[in-house]
């Protein structure tokens, strides 16, 4: 009997960067938002309770949105810091940023 050589094992995939995964958080929070502000509009009860229900519901699509903006402008940064180039991301002063050396932009 002769020996089959092996065949080493597959290299393992690439890690995503992690711009791209903060990217795929926005892209799924905004269709979270989109989804719960359809199913919002295509209710058919009405009265005081659906007018309620509603404010609710578009108060937790406007949470999505507002965090999907967050990922989208993280992700910006990041792209900022690894990439080479801002994205048209201006860099914000904190008082974080300034006590460990960081000149204001």
């Amino acid at each position: 009997m002769t020996d089959v050589p092996r065949l080493p094992p597959p290299a393992p995939a690439p890690a995503p960067a992690p711009a791209d995964g903060l990217r795929g958080h926005c892209a799924a929070l905004r269709s979270h938002a989109h989804r719960l502000r359809a199913g919002a509009a295509a209710l058919e009860w009405r009265g005081p309770q659906a007018d309620a229900f509603r404010a609710e519901v578009a108060a937790l699509a406007d949470r999505c949105a507002r965090a999907a903006d967050g990922f989208a402008l993280a992700a910006a940064q990041l792209d900022g810091v690894h990439g080479g180039v801002h994205g048209g991301v201006t860099a914000r002063g904190t008082a974080a940023g300034r006590s460990r050396g960081r000149p204001l932009r």
